[in-house]
Formats: C-alpha cells, sequence, structure tokens
C-alpha cells in the first residue's frame, strides 16, 4: 500500500478487445502487454500534517495518509483548489477515509460516516470481504450532497501479470459496487441522484504502492489504468500541453452534448476536436472566443473519447464517454 512520499505513475488506457480482463484462477498468467496509453498521470501521497490545517482537524485521528488530486471538476463555475484524499493504511486494513477541497475559499472537509475499505489484510486468494461506507455534506452556495458506496471483495486468483512495464507476481481482486451519489440544488429546489453498477479487478505487487493494473467494467468500455514509466502517448500529437489553464466537461458522460467551461475566457478562437480510441479525428469545429462551449455529439457512437482544447498556444486533452 502508498506510504507518505511516494509518487507514483499511471498510465490509462480503453479495453478494445484485446485482453480479458474477467479470465482468473491460481498460477494464472494475465498478458496486457498489448495496452496502449492514451494519458498519464502522477500520484502524489503525502502524511494528513501536510495538508490544509482546517483538514487536519477533521482527519487527524481517522486517517494517515493522503492522496493530492490533480484535477477536481464537479462544480463548474467555482474555483476549486486544495483537493484530497484521505486513507487509514492499518495492519488490518486499506480504507478511503473521505474527501476534502476548498470550494471558492471556503473549505469542505468530507469524512465518510462509515469509511470505504478498500482492502482487508491478510490478503490471501479466497478471502471475500464486504463494506458499506457513507457521507453527507453541505455545499455553501450550491446546495447538499451525499451518497453510499457498497463494495464486495473477492480475492479470486493469483499468478504473473503483464503489462508494458513488465512481468510480476500479484494477487487479483475483484470488488462488485453499487453506488449513489445525490446532488440537491437549493436554487431549483430540488435533488439529482447519480446511481452506478460496476466491477473494478485490481492487480497487487508486492512494494508497489498502488494495483499494478486496474480495470473498472461499468457496462461500456472499460477503462483499465497500470503503474508505468514516462511514454510517448498516441494521441500526443507534437504540441506542449499547457498547464495554464484548466476545463471542465459536463455532464461526463453523456447522451447528446457536453459543456465545456473553461477557467479563464480564452483571448482567441476556440479549436474543439474529438479524437476515437485509434487515434481518428472524428469531429472539429472552431468556436469564438467565449468561456463556455455547447458540443453536440448524438451522431457519435457510444464509447470513450479523447477531447482536445487549443486556443492559441493553450492545448488541453480531456477524456469524455458518450454513451
Amino acid at each position: 500500500m502508498p506510504e507518505d512520499g511516494d509518487t507514483i505513475r499511471t498510465s490509462s488506457s480503453v479495453d478494445i478487445g484485446l485482453i480479458n480482463f474477467e479470465e482468473t484462477g491460481n498460477n494464472f498468467t494475465w498478458d496486457f502487454s498489448a495496452l496502449v496509453p492514451f494519458s498519464q498521470t502522477i500520484d502524489t501521497f503525502v502524511s494528513v500534517q501536510e495538508t490544509p490545517w482546517l483538514y487536519q482537524l477533521v482527519f487527524f485521528l481517522s486517517s494517515n495518509l493522503a492522496r493530492k488530486l490533480t484535477e477536481f471538476d464537479q462544480y463548474p463555475g467555482f474555483t476549486v483548489t486544495d483537493t484530497y484524499e484521505y486513507y487509514k493504511n492499518s495492519s488490518s486494513d486499506f480504507r478511503l477515509t473521505g474527501n476534502a477541497a476548498t470550494l471558492s475559499g471556503i473549505p469542505l472537509p468530507n469524512k465518510f460516516d462509515s469509511p470505504d475499505i478498500l482492502y482487508k489484510f491478510p490478503l490471501t486468494s479466497g478471502n471475500i470481504d464486504s463494506s458499506l461506507s457513507n457521507y453527507e455534506i453541505s455545499i455553501p452556495g450550491i446546495g447538499y450532497s451525499g451518497g453510499w458506496k457498497k463494495r464486495v471483495n473477492h480475492a479470486d486468483g493469483w499468478g504473473t501479470l503483464i503489462t508494458p512495464y513488465g512481468s510480476f507476481q500479484t494477487i487479483r481482486v475483484k470488488s462488485d459496487i453499487i453506488q449513489l451519489d445525490s446532488l440537491y440544488l437549493d436554487t431549483l429546489g430540488i435533488g439529482f441522484p447519480f446511481y452506478r453498477q460496476y466491477t473494478e479487478y485490481k492487480w497487487l505487487g508486492d512494494g508497489f504502492g498502488l494495483p499494478l493494473c486496474t480495470v473498472t467494467d461499468d457496462g461500456l468500455l472499460s477503462t483499465i489504468s497500470y503503474i508505468d514509466s514516462v511514454r510517448s502517448l498516441f494521441v500526443g500529437i507534437p504540441e506542449v500541453e499547457s498547464k495554464t489553464q484548466s476545463i471542465h466537461v459536463f455532464p461526463n458522460p453523456s447522451k447528446g452534448e457536453f459543456f465545456i467551461h473553461l477557467d479563464e475566457t480564452p483571448g482567441e478562437p476556440i479549436e474543439i476536436t474529438i479524437i476515437d480510441m485509434m487515434g481518428n479525428t472524428v469531429k472539429r469545429k472552431e468556436y469564438p472566443v467565449r468561456q463556455e462551449i455547447k458540443i453536440k455529439v448524438d451522431m457519435l457512437p457510444s464509447g470513450i473519447y479523447i477531447l482536445r482544447v487549443k486556443n492559441g498556444n493553450n492545448i488541453r486533452y480531456q477524456r469524455i464517454v458518450i454513451q
């Protein structure tokens, strides 16, 4: 499990029929060497004492580790900073205890009423365990958010995992998850439920802070992340991605249209490009200067795409899902 000071690079990919992640067994070999990454992230873990002081007051008894989040786009139109997830790593289990963010200058630490138990130890093949986590939080200027998550873990195999990063001895954990989140908006006087039912497959190796590979199957194209080294990505056009401006895409997933919100009003026209998982450009259009753009995607087939937003020298990429 991760420790204070760990920085771990992961690549993201999708399943396009090249791997069979459902098969498992003892002394099994999972060959995922054909995976092609389309993006990379670096997870940084810190001690609770390195996070904002108000967060520390809420989490210092329940947590001993925090992960700094690089993006947070759940509430477009608001300034969101200092986003973290909090964990408790012990000899008995590894649990997600809550999260925190500062919304337009207002700190919002959200300690779960019951934690999400990611793994129970000792972890051996054949183990089955479950947990039910829940939370509720008031969001100033927006309303109220709450939800619960039911997780059932089954360590259903062990053996050799092969990825583009290498070959490793692992144990495989399958997690069946049912999750309900809700958001109540004061301005409208109504609430919106968000229901998900999905399965996670995780391959854990000794000495690695994160799973060597994670597959999330929610009935659409399965998304995959795995520990990796620095790579040239197949969607990487020879341009430098801007770090000076963020984009927020919502709703994501969507059935017919997306809205793109930029943190700042751009000074030049905006070019929007949508790229499929084979690297083909399926839509491209230029829009006049504005801070929010609506994109219709009802003519595109369901699946996962890469959204490329370019204005002047600023270039950003975002994964989108069309249902």
